[in-house]
């Protein structure tokens, strides 16, 4: 067997989320975050990367899993908290949303290099989005439907490999249109709640909301699972845009 094959096969096996969402849907999340940033947030994130474009920078952390010195970033994307409890550090797998915190605290930190603030970034810009794929907050049973084998138009795959990419990318949007969709139906006062939401709100949602990833009948996912999950697919795109804006604006207050 092929070295390249073996190193993926054991990467699929052991990993237990793969990715959030997928390119396009990180994207999708970066580009709306961009749209409420800040001018001063703006203005230093430039300073950091040399633009501003958040979803430019959105799948770097899933693209340096390749890299063996960032294998200890494969337990970062994604947490567990089984169905009736809350979250408790050290108590549930999946590193997240302490990452998060760190990341954030290294942004504040005069002191920091700026390759540090770099890194920090774009794992941010990154990890806030998976925490909305509400399969990145998975039960602790089936490594956030990846273990759950069924079928996408007749197509073999996987629970979560559906939630990543295939509703997404089953609309044929590039991320941009998909983005300007999703803000069609803005409205002012819930973006405002939800920029001051703080990490531990959006986690236990996606807690809350997984079951109804579950929900459906016969292994075959056509156009019914699609109708009944669009509009939370795009709320959860919407709101993973929105709180990372919110999550940069207070860091670069």
């Amino acid at each position: 067997m092929n070295i390249i094959v073996k190193i993926i096969i054991t990467f699929s096996l052991f990993s237990p989320f793969l990715y959030g969402w997928g390119k396009t849907g990180h994207r999708i999340v970066g580009k709306i975050a961009e749209t409420y940033l800040t001018k001063n947030a703006k203005t230093q994130i430039k300073k950091i990367m040399g633009h501003h474009d958040l979803s430019r920078m959105s799948n770097w952390a899933d693209e340096i899993k390749s890299d063996p010195e960032w294998k200890k970033a494969n337990e970062w994307h994604w947490c567990t908290i089984p169905d009736g409890e809350t979250y408790e550090k050290d108590k549930h797998s999946g590193q997240a949303v302490e990452k998060i915190n760190e990341f954030i605290a290294t942004l504040k930190n005069k002191n920091s290099k700026k390759e540090e603030k770099q890194i920090a970034l774009k794992f941010i810009v990154h990890l806030v989005g998976d925490l909305h794929q509400p399969l990145h907050v998975g039960n602790g049973l089936d490594r956030g439907g990846n273990s759950v084998r069924v079928k996408w138009f007749n197509e073999s795959t996987n629970l979560h490999s559906i939630w990543d990419s295939k509703l997404i990318d089953f609309q044929k949007l590039s991320y941009s249109e998909y983005a300007d969709y999703i803000l069609l139906d803005e409205d002012r006062g819930k973006i405002r709640k939800w920029q001051g939401d703080d990490i531990l709100t959006y986690i236990h949602e996606s807690r809350d909301l997984r079951n109804q990833c579950y929900n459906y009948s016969g292994e075959n996912l056509k156009w019914e699972y699609f109708y009944k999950n669009k509009n939370l697919l795009e709320k959860r795109l919407l709101q993973g845009g929105v709180r990372l804006s919110g999550e940069l604006n207070r860091i670069f207050k």
